[in-house]
């Protein structure tokens, strides 16, 4: 048979093995990213003294009482009250996550246009909700409220004011869609250490990988095919992971088109992880040492990529680390796709880069390290 037959051929065994264990393979897939949702998807709110900047165009009693009760809130700290340009740049730099923009006729009365602009960081997304929440709790006593909907307690002939959100960098988002974008491309990595690799493991404890070699096929087409296998069985872990978030609350900006985009990261960058664990699973034969090594690579991949907070928010003598990261990379893409609405040419020519330059160095070592060992 020829190279590619041969690889189609192993690649099906691989994949029936994998459905015989379907109803494994699934709980094992589903529990990881679901014990996260639950243990970290509200973590957003536990911020205090955010930085927020604030522009007072009113310049009138309600106003300069407005400020004073943003003040007095633990949860926010006022960093400056300047111009509108200046109050931009600090939510730009990082300096601030939020741009609050008093405009002239504040309070406003029932019916008039928004009294008051919110410009927000996507960047910083867990302080930018805690942010948003306190303001808004205290816009409550003045009866306004975010987009235009009044708090339970005031009726709308009551209301004064209404806040317009808008973004500074990206779409309206949650922590949890922040949350969601970093779990899609963890489990994706560790969806490839129970596929090729571990195969690996098995058909040499089996004694199966020694029949492989000794029959006439393409010694080539078994790395292969555990890759493509290994990849397979990522990319089924990624989505499911995605569709726990999408129930969760978590949203995806860009539609279906940015369906296509996840599919594409998750796919070129499990290519890299799967090659990696059947380059490490070829000097091992022992499932528990092969366990160490994939996890003590992955998990700190994983950290320092930014799955929990932004790699900003990183120390700066670990950050360096994150750069040359490439799930940091992946997750970007997917978190640009997921929360900002649109994925920049610049961003996506970087990301993918780097994606694929992982990919394809695993890729080689992983058939170099076949050749040598097995």
């Amino acid at each position: 048979m020829s190279f590619l037959g041969d690889t189609l051929t192993l690649y099906k065994r691989e994949m029936l093995i994998f459905t015989s264990r379907l109803r494994t393979n699934v709980i094992r897939s589903i529990m990881f990213p679901l014990i996260l949702i639950l243990l970290l998807g509200n973590i957003g709110n536990s911020f205090q003294h955010v930085p927020i900047a604030v522009v007072n165009y009113a310049n009138n009693p309600a106003a300069t009482s407005f400020i004073s009760a943003l003040q007095a809130q633990n949860t926010l700290s006022i960093i400056d009250v300047a111009p509108q340009d200046v109050a931009l740049a600090d939510v730009a730099n990082n300096n601030a996550v939020l741009a609050v923009v008093i405009l002239p006729g504040f309070p406003g009365h029932p019916g008039a246009p928004p009294a008051i602009d919110l410009y927000y960081s996507n960047t910083q997304v867990t302080e930018s909700e805690t942010a948003l929440q306190a303001v808004e709790s205290v816009a409550s006593s003045y009866g306004a409220s975010i987009n235009g909907d009044p708090p339970s307690a005031v009726s709308p002939s009551q209301l004064s004011s209404t806040f317009s959100l808008l973004p500074l960098a990206g779409a309206t988002s949650t922590y949890k869609t922040f949350l969601i974008g970093g779990i899609i491309i963890m489990v994706a990595a560790f969806g490839a250490m129970f596929g090729g690799g571990m195969s690996i493991i098995t058909d040499r404890s089996l004694g199966n990988l020694k029949a492989f070699l000794i029959t006439p096929i393409n010694k080539n087409a078994i790395v292969l095919s555990k890759i493509l296998s290994g990849t397979t069985q990522s990319i089924f872990s990624g989505f499911l992971a995605l569709g726990i978030g999408l129930l969760a609350g978590a949203g995806v900006a860009m539609g279906i088109v940015g369906l296509a985009w996840i599919v594409l990261i998750v796919l070129l960058l499990s290519l890299g992880f799967s090659a990696m664990t059947v380059a490490i699973a070829s000097r091992t034969s022992r499932p528990e040492i092969y366990a160490i090594f994939a996890q003590t690579i992955t998990l700190p991949l994983w950290f320092l990529s930014g799955a929990f907070f932004p790699t900003s928010s990183l120390p700066s003598w670990i950050y360096p680390l994150s750069v040359v990261n490439p799930l940091t990379y992946a997750a970007n893409g997917v978190r640009d796709v997921m929360m900002a609405g649109v994925y920049p040419l610049a961003s996506a020519a970087l990301d993918l880069s780097i994606v694929v330059a992982f990919s394809l160095v695993m890729i080689i070592i992983a058939f170099r390290t076949f050749k040598r060992t097995i």
